[in-house]
C-alpha cells in the first residue's frame, strides 16, 4: 500500500515526464505530429526533440522522483504499522536516538571536495566525486532510516544489513578487483623488465601466503587480518599512483631505432662509395 511520501514522489515523476514531453514538442519548431511525441518518448532516438537542456532537466527530475518513490515504497515510508506487519510484531518498540558512529558525512565531504577539484583539473576527479556523493546519499539515507526503524539496536542493524548487503558486497568486490588490477597494471608498465617480472611473481605469492595464513590460523585476530589487508591495499594503491605519475617505460628497441635512424641519415660505412662516385662510374 502506497503512503503519502511515495504518492507525492510518483506524482512528481509523472509531472516531470509529462512536462518534458510537452517542452520538447513545444521547442522543436516543427508541426505537431507523431514525430513530436515519439521523439521525447524515445529520448530522441526516433523523431525529434527541441531544446535539449530543459528536456534533460525535466527528464532527470522525473527519473530521480521515480527512483525515490520506489525506494520509499520498499521501505514502507518508515510507517510503524507496516514495519510491525513485516517484522511479525503486534507493535513496534519506540525508536531510540542513534548512538553509533556514522562515517558517511566524512565521505560526503571528500566527494564534494573531489567534485570541486575535478572542475579545475579534469573530468576524472569530477566523476569520482559524483559517484561518491551518490553512494553517500543512498547509504546515509538508509542508515538514518534503519537507526530509527525500531527501538532495538540489533534489529535495526539486521534490517539495514539485509537491505544493503546484497548491493554493497558485489559492488565493493567489483571496485576492489578493478582497482587492484588497474594499480598492478600501472606498476608493471612503469617498472623495467626485470622489476616487472619480480612484481608479477611476488604479488601472487603474497596473496597465497596471506590466504594460507588465514586458513591455517583460524583463531587469528580479526584486527591482524584487517591490518594485513589494509597494509597490502595501501601499498598497491600507493605504487599504482606513483607508477601512473612516472609513466610507462619505453622499450630499449625504440631508443635503438631512433639512434639508428639518426645515424643512417648522416653516416655511411667506411669504404662505401658515395652517390656522386657511383653516378660518375655509370657515366
Amino acid at each position: 500500500m502506497l503512503k503519502t511520501g511515495s504518492k507525492f514522489l510518483f506524482a512528481l515523476a509523472g509531472f516531470g515526464f509529462f512536462a518534458a514531453v510537452v517542452y520538447a514538442a513545444g521547442t522543436s519548431h516543427h508541426t505537431l505530429g507523431m514525430d513530436a511525441i515519439v521523439g521525447p518518448l524515445t529520448f530522441g532516438y526516433k523523431g525529434y526533440v527541441g531544446e535539449h537542456s530543459g528536456y534533460t532537466i525535466l527528464m532527470s527530475l522525473s527519473a530521480a522522483a521515480l527512483f525515490l518513490g520506489i525506494f520509499l515504497s520498499a521501505l514502507r515510508d518508515a510507517d510503524p504499522e507496516a514495519e510491525a506487519q513485516v517484522l511479525g510484531l503486534e507493535t513496534v518498540p519506540d525508536a531510540v536516538v542513534p548512538n553509533s558512529v556514522n562515517y558517511w558525512p566524512v565521505v560526503a565531504g571528500f566527494s564534494v571536495a573531489s567534485i570541486v577539484v575535478g572542475l579545475a583539473i579534469g573530468s576524472t576527479m569530477f566523476v569520482i566525486g559524483l559517484v561518491g556523493l551518490t553512494v553517500t546519499t543512498v547509504e546515509w539515507a538508509v542508515r538514518a532510516w534503519s537507526d530509527r526503524a525500531t527501538g532495538d539496536v540489533e534489529v535495526n542493524r539486521a534490517i539495514r544489513n539485509r537491505l544493503m548487503y546484497p548491493v554493497e558486497i558485489p559492488g565493493l568486490a567489483i571496485l576492489g578487483v578493478g582497482g587492484f588490477v588497474l594499480a598492478i597494471s600501472r606498476i608493471l608498465l612503469a617498472l623495467p623488465k626485470l622489476g616487472s617480472y619480480l612484481v608479477f611473481g611476488l604479488v601472487p605469492v603474497a596473496i597465497m601466503a596471506v590466504g594460507a595464513l588465514i586458513v591455517l590460523k583460524p583463531k587469528l585476530s580479526q584486527s591482524v587480518i584487517a591490518g594485513l589487508l589494509l597494509a597490502g591495499g595501501l601499498a598497491i594503491l600507493a605504487g599504482g599512483i606513483v607508477a601512473a605519475t612516472a609513466g610507462e617505460q619505453k622499450p630499449k628497441e625504440e631508443h635503438k631505432t631512433e639512434s639508428g635512424s639518426q645515424g643512417d641519415s648522416g653516416l655511411r660505412p667506411l669504404g662505401a662509395p658515395s652517390a656522386a662516385v657511383v653516378e660518375v662510374g655509370h657515366r
